[in-house]
């Protein structure tokens, strides 16, 4: 089912911060659901699909709204009548995206409903996964690790892939890649598992351009962040929307353990 209550997004930014800390600032959250409104704009508008029998405006507002089980609700019945993947996430998630930036640019909502829009649009690409075919399993333990775009800290992503392979993991390491070309490659690679790295809070931007692209690029696999930002940012996965995020070496090794088993479980059980 689809988990896409209030995100840490929105929670970061109340008074009692539900009895957390606050860590991103205000405006690094603005940054953020920017990030995911722009990202998804893009992609709405360079890969347009014929619309039919979309109430865009309501499901804009049922984005913003307290609860999101209206917005739940009508992408399931999009689904449905027989709305694909790749109809889900362009006519419905990546053009309201758009429309809510428009809506935002024309001060028609505020900062709060595009930070809840945002963080929900990220869950619902993860959950857009249970919509696809099932990747096949290969029967080994296989994922590609890339270095955020711009990272320029690659050591420790280099070693934790040589260390893992000595494990028996098939790892391809991928740095200095735009996200385009990292799409590509998971794109091409139908990797079950994707570990992205990054050492701080100024990578947040491309962290989150990057697995926005990644839910529609590669549906199926299960995305985990490690590096320092995740010692910075404890609920960095909630905040961008990936499976999972890892810190130390042993908790990177359980981290991707637990997620070949959710590959496994999955892929052994009907879409």
């Amino acid at each position: 089912m689809f988990t896409i209550d209030t995100p840490n997004i929105v929670r970061a930014i109340d008074d009692c911060a539900h009895g957390q800390d606050r860590r991103l600032s205000d405006a690094s959250l603005l940054v953020l659901a920017q990030e995911v409104i722009t990202r998804l704009s893009h992609i709405s508008r360079s890969t347009p699909l014929e619309v039919e029998d979309i109430d865009l405006s309501g499901f804009c507002l049922a984005l913003t709204e307290a609860s999101g089980e209206e917005a739940r609700r009508i992408l399931m019945r999009a689904h449905e009548r027989g709305a694909n993947h790749q109809h889900l996430c362009i006519a419905y998630i990546a053009a309201a995206a758009r429309q809510l930036g428009e809506w935002w640019e024309e001060d028609i909502i505020h900062f709060s409903d595009m930070s809840i829009a945002a963080g929900r649009m990220l869950h619902m690409l993860r959950d857009l996964r249970r919509m696809t075919p099932a990747v096949p399993i290969r029967g080994r333990r296989e994922a590609l690790f890339a270095a955020v775009p711009g990272e320029q800290h690659v050591l420790g992503i280099t070693m934790a892939a040589d260390i893992l392979r000595e494990k028996g993991w098939e790892i391809d390491l991928r740095v200095g890649h735009s996200e385009t070309e990292l799409c590509q490659i998971a794109h091409d690679g139908g990797y079950p598992i994707i570990g992205l790295s990054a050492s701080g809070a100024d990578r947040v931007r491309a962290l989150t351009r990057t697995i926005v692209e990644l839910r529609i690029a590669a549906p199926r696999s299960l995305i985990f962040i490690s590096g320092n930002i995740v010692q910075i940012e404890k609920d960095i996965a909630i905040r961008t929307g990936a499976d999972a995020a890892a810190a130390s070496m042993d908790h990177c090794m359980e981290t991707l353990e637990s997620l070949y088993q959710a590959v496994l479980s999955t892929g052994s059980s009907k879409p």
